[in-house]
């Protein structure tokens, strides 16, 4: 079988990290189908650091019309898809151009704009057309894919109706979450955060849903065993995201006591989880919820929300909240940081639970949906 997988989003956060361990892991666990690899020529050099294909002679990479949520995505990018022969696509996010009509299957991150929509753009035109796109996706595609229960569920509060085959698969943890970060990357760490002092984290862009005013807020209002304790946010300040530091400025909290480290390299991400006092990802709602799964196999406390996928996945390793309600972030915070056995339970049942998560499981799922698909098609 003859497999196209667009690859577009190689480069990017979240979708990209899904996008570029999915094609690692199949080309670790697939010796019998091709594969050709859509890329944007802005990716040549992350793919080709990432060795991929020297892994396997049936993987091919061809460069196509790159942008997203475009009229280049549903004019330049369909019309080279036309040109291309295959057995099956798998589009790794539901953005497709709407014209396409070969089997394909596609992944369902979540449906975060469904409900916080508009995000950097508030026109209601966008978020119809946003809508239309994802549901088109969805209804005519031949499999889905959801990476998790709970963004499964989501879609039938959208009355969006899906195919018959359809799958969870969840994602994993990449090699360097799997042992100790080493001294050199600790160094490193503190290095980037200035200091030695304890720190609380939070991974993730700015957006509304992620709840960083309410998590700003709680962590001034804890009191700390260590009152040099700082919050350590990754991420930049983005248009028409939330502004992180006017937060901060709002709530009167001290310049020195919230350090910005920007975007983090994925080789001392180990090292920022593992230095970590406790991440904070009390978001509003996750599809998945990476950032919390990756911290708790780095050893690291997780205190996270008790909505959307974020039960699901961490099982009973972590400390649930209600994301509304700063007053309950704040008590987690300081039950954490204080109650050493409660805290040392957590970071045990967290490095076991992330032991559920691989990405190479990820790829032999995917492999065997693909497979599931052809053999509905030959019938």
């Amino acid at each position: 079988m003859h497999i196209v997988l667009d690859a577009r989003a190689y480069s990017w956060a979240g979708v990209g990290r899904y996008v570029r361990n999915l094609v690692w892991g199949l080309a670790q666990v697939d010796k019998k189908n091709t594969y050709l690899i859509l890329l944007g020529k802005k990716d040549k050099q992350l793919f080709e650091e990432s060795k991929v294909s020297l892994l396997q002679k049936n993987i091919e990479v061809r460069f196509v019309e790159s942008s997203y949520y475009s009229w280049r995505e549903q004019t330049i990018f369909w019309w080279q898809l036309r040109n291309i022969k295959a057995d099956l696509w798998h589009f790794p996010n539901f953005n497709m151009p709407v014209l396409f009509n070969k089997p394909y299957v596609v992944t369902v991150h979540d449906t975060t704009r469904f409900i916080f929509p508009g995000q950097t753009s508030q026109s209601l035109a966008k978020q119809v057309i946003y809508e239309q796109v994802f549901k088109h996706a969805v209804e005519r595609a031949q499999a889905v894919i959801f990476v998790s229960k709970a963004t499964k569920d989501s879609l039938q509060d959208l009355l969006i109706k899906t195919p018959k085959l359809t799958k969870v698969i969840y994602e994993g943890l990449e090699d360097r979450l799997k042992s100790p970060a080493g001294a050199k990357e600790k160094n490193k760490v503190r290095q980037l955060i200035g200091g030695s002092n304890p720190y609380l984290l939070y991974v993730g862009v700015w957006m509304n849903h992620k709840n960083i005013p309410r998590l700003i807020e709680a962590f001034s209002k804890a009191t700390l065993k260590n009152k040099d304790t700082k919050l350590v946010i990754t991420g930049k300040a983005k248009k028409k995201y939330v502004d992180v530091g006017a937060v901060a400025d709002k709530l009167g909290i001290k310049k020195d006591k919230i350090i910005f480290v920007g975007y983090v390299d994925d080789q001392l991400l180990p090292a920022l989880y593992s230095e970590a006092e406790a991440l904070l990802f009390p978001s509003l709602y996750e599809g998945f919820g990476l950032p919390a799964i990756e911290a708790a196999a780095m050893g690291t406390p997780v205190i996270t929300s008790n909505v959307s996928s974020l039960p699901e996945i961490m099982g009973d390793a972590a400390v649930y909240v209600n994301p509304e309600d700063v007053e309950g972030i704040r008590r987690a915070i300081e039950r954490v940081t204080t109650d050493s056995k409660y805290r040392e339970a957590l970071i045990e049942k967290g490095i076991s639970r992330a032991k559920a998560f691989d990405w190479l499981q990820c790829a032999r799922e995917t492999m065997h949906m693909y497979e599931s698909v052809a053999k509905k098609e030959l019938k």
